[in-house]
């Protein structure tokens, strides 16, 4: 079997068991929501130090919308397999 096709078997395994593992309701999905809460407000937390800290220098474009926006985003989508922790899907 060459290392190609050993990779995307692999890579197959890993989604089907978080597939398996992944809550389906909202129920089964109730447990997780307290440390996807916590984690959200961590990383949002930086976020707005962050823009304050940029904002105390006196830049003038750290309180424009559009810039603090594009910073929430970008802390966002750089930690969201943070955020979703064990909800994540497996990195392949």
């Amino acid at each position: 079997m060459g290392k190609k096709k050993r990779q995307e078997k692999l890579k197959k395994k890993a989604l089907k068991e978080w597939e398996a593992r992944r809550p389906k309701t909202f129920r089964q999905f109730l447990p997780y929501l307290p440390g996807i809460f916590l984690r959200t407000t961590l990383v949002m937390t930086a976020a707005v130090t962050v823009i304050v800290v940029l904002g105390a220098l006196g830049l003038p474009w750290a309180a424009h919308f559009w810039f603090q926006f594009a910073v929430y985003l970008a802390f966002y989508l750089v930690f969201q397999r943070f955020i979703m922790g064990p909800l994540a899907p497996p990195k392949v």
